[in-house]
């Protein structure tokens, strides 16, 4: 390999090492209120299940929610103690560690449109239902900045609760089913885009910030400085 080659290759990594701790920095911001607004909707719900008589399992899923929302709640703190506590971990490591923390949450409303789902129709089904609903559409701008943040967060919960819903608990129904699928993947598809659109900023902005720095070091060179001062 040249030397002008393993030059760009490197500039290369740089410049993709520093769009993704971008990346990574832009999630965790707004990950402590996703989390705290799902720890608050864990309890909501079970609030609303203790109206009619708690269950076992209402139980379990509210210890549950409590673990993943502890889970979430380190890992903010531990990332906001990052320079001091974990100093080698890359910014990679710590998307890794919010997908894998998103995806235990996606479980947890997984769970509520499957085990929990209420078994008479009426407006506790439509509430299970809203709940994963907006949990899972209104998170979409929140976890975009990473791009498996969202998909692990909305495919273990929708996936299972529309395969239970639609197929099993009342019987199949196909159409319904299958629509509820295809808005499934239509909501994947928005927040790939989404990560896409925040990912182009970013760049945008890392190439414009080493262009004005290039340039601000190009203009010190130049700098002449007058006889006597």
């Amino acid at each position: 390999m040249s030397p002008a080659t393993a030059g760009h290759e490197a500039i290369a990594h740089s410049y993709a090492r520093e769009v993704e701790a971008l990346q990574v920095a832009s999630l965790f911001r707004t990950l402590p209120v996703a989390s705290a607004s799902a720890a608050f909707g864990v309890l909501l719900c079970f609030a609303f299940f203790a109206a009619d008589g708690l269950k076992g399992a209402h139980v379990a899923w509210l210890l549950y929610g409590v673990a993943v929302a502890g889970a979430r709640f380190a890992l903010c703190l531990a990332w906001a103690h990052r320079q001091d506590q974990f100093p080698d971990l890359e910014p990679r490591d710590w998307a890794r560690l919010a997908v894998a923390a998103n995806f235990l949450a996606g479980v947890q409303w997984g769970l509520l449109g499957t085990w929990l789902f209420p078994e008479e129709p009426g407006y506790r089904q439509s509430f299970a239902l809203m709940v994963i609903t907006c949990f899972v559409g209104g998170s979409i701008t929140a976890y975009a900045p990473v791009k498996w943040a969202h998909p692990a967060l909305s495919l273990p919960a929708t996936l299972p609760s529309t395969a239970y819903i639609f197929f099993v608990e009342s019987g199949p129904h196909v159409v319904a089913g299958t629509m509820a699928f295809f808005f499934s993947g239509m909501v994947l598809y928005y927040a790939l885009r989404e990560t896409e659109q925040v990912a182009e900023r970013l760049r945008a902005d890392v190439h414009v910030r080493r262009q004005l720095d290039a340039l601000e070091t190009h203009a010190d060179n130049r700098v002449v400085p007058f006889p006597g001062v």
